[in-house]
């Protein structure tokens, strides 16, 4: 099953906390993903996107054998799910297994033709082994299709970030020096 039926039968609660998970998770803060990950886990048991998400966490981190363990559990709820069995090849493909790899990658394809990031990947995998035909093919399904998204949900204004005031007063500088020239 994809990813969006699960999450269409959240409820708001769940649904908020799930999606905290993830954001922490897309800006790299992986202990605060995996404690709303957990409290998630709690509340909703039966949940693939979850494990998978947690499987993430530790892939991001080269922990294989611990994001093994979570894909194994998201598996065993629907073994159909694409982006468990996807990140499995993501494993396979840092462990160099390239054959392994396209094959788990070709089954995520075979179970949901819509998904992204497996054409992605195996587009990837075809221009390593030097097919470039069949990786430009991938790769450009992987862009029509939707390869990856970061839903930004900033914490705060991006104009109080640290760092970010420098490039402001400069670009109000040149801006002033431009208008007064």
């Amino acid at each position: 099953m994809k990813e969006e039926y699960y999450i269409r039968e959240l409820d708001k609660e769940e649904r908020e906390l799930y999606d905290t998970g993830v954001h922490k998770l897309e800006i790299g803060k992986y202990e605060e993903a995996e404690k709303k990950f957990q409290k998630f886990r709690e509340k909703v048991a039966e949940f693939p996107p979850v494990y998978n998400k947690m499987a993430v966490r530790f892939i991001y981190c080269d922990q294989f054998e611990e994001a093994r363990k979570f894909l194994t559990q998201a598996l065993d709820i629907d073994e159909k799910f694409a982006p468990a069995i996807t990140n499995l090849g993501s494993i396979e493909k840092k462990e160099g297994n390239l054959d392994k790899a396209q094959s788990l990658y070709e089954k995520a394809i075979k179970i949901n033709e819509e998904y992204g990031p497996a054409y992605n990947n195996l587009g990837v995998i075809y221009r390593e082994k030097g097919d470039f035909r069949k990786s430009v093919k991938n790769l450009k399904k992987a862009r029509k299709l939707g390869s990856y998204t970061v839903k930004m949900k900033s914490e705060k204004s991006f104009y109080k970030e640290k760092g970010c005031i420098i490039p402001i007063i400069l670009f109000i500088i040149i801006a002033l020096v431009i208008y007064f020239w």
